[in-house]
């Protein structure tokens, strides 16, 4: 499938070149996208709804793209909340002359896991009594959907898992890490035997004597 050249990544201001003419606005299109897309860098597309806003042809495909009225975004993996990427004088609105820039801002969704800092992610799994109780490690899943084993910490006490963080998405400096602590989810309206409970006891008092 052809794809749209990469249009120019930027997070700081533009350029302000010298000329007399004066220089139309541009078309701000908002991106929205999932942390994993983020992480894993995705491709995604913008439709432009034709008739008062056309989309010129990327000047650098020599191929005419096969829908002329979709352009397609390549995010970098690792890419920010509030990165712009800017298509320099891709758009005509009101079948007016003169091209104006496409700035395609990334926005960054919220994890029902992770949260990001930086390149670094931070996240609380809630994990059942049994299981933090009868597991000698603990296990996260990344991103990219592999599992991590982890040393089985005490509750509430964080530990970082280096390199399984965010990549760095201008290819300067490191990927971050993974910081994450454990919260024991306590069964509710437990009920248990009187046997049970005797029986209970006496495992948590020899385990308090090894402590």
């Amino acid at each position: 499938m052809l794809r749209e050249t990469m249009g120019k990544l930027c997070s700081k201001g533009f350029d302000k070149g010298i000329s007399h003419r004066k220089v139309p606005p541009p078309v701000w299109c908002p991106l929205r996208c999932t942390l994993d897309e983020l992480y894993n860098g995705v491709e995604k597309t913008i439709k432009f709804p034709g008739g008062r806003m056309k989309l010129l042809p990327d000047p650098g495909v020599i191929a005419p793209n096969a829908d002329p009225e979709t352009l397609v975004v390549e995010i970098p993996a690792g890419a920010k909340n509030g990165l712009k990427i800017v298509y320099p004088r891709r758009v005509i609105l009101d079948d007016r002359k003169v091209p104006r820039d496409v700035i395609v801002d990334v926005i960054e969704e919220p994890h029902a896991e992770f949260h990001r800092q930086g390149n670094d992610l931070w996240a609380i799994r809630k994990i059942p009594l049994m299981e933090y109780v009868t597991n000698e490690a603990l296990t996260i899943e990344t991103l990219d959907k592999r599992l991590l084993t982890v040393p089985k910490i005490e509750p509430g006490c964080v530990i970082e898992i280096p390199n399984e963080g965010m990549p760095c998405w201008h290819g300067i400096g490191e990927t971050g890490s993974i910081f994450v602590s454990f919260e024991v989810i306590y069964p509710k309206n437990l009920s248990l035997t009187r046997e049970e409970k005797d029986e209970l006891k006496k495992l948590l008092a020899k385990e308090e004597n090894n402590v």
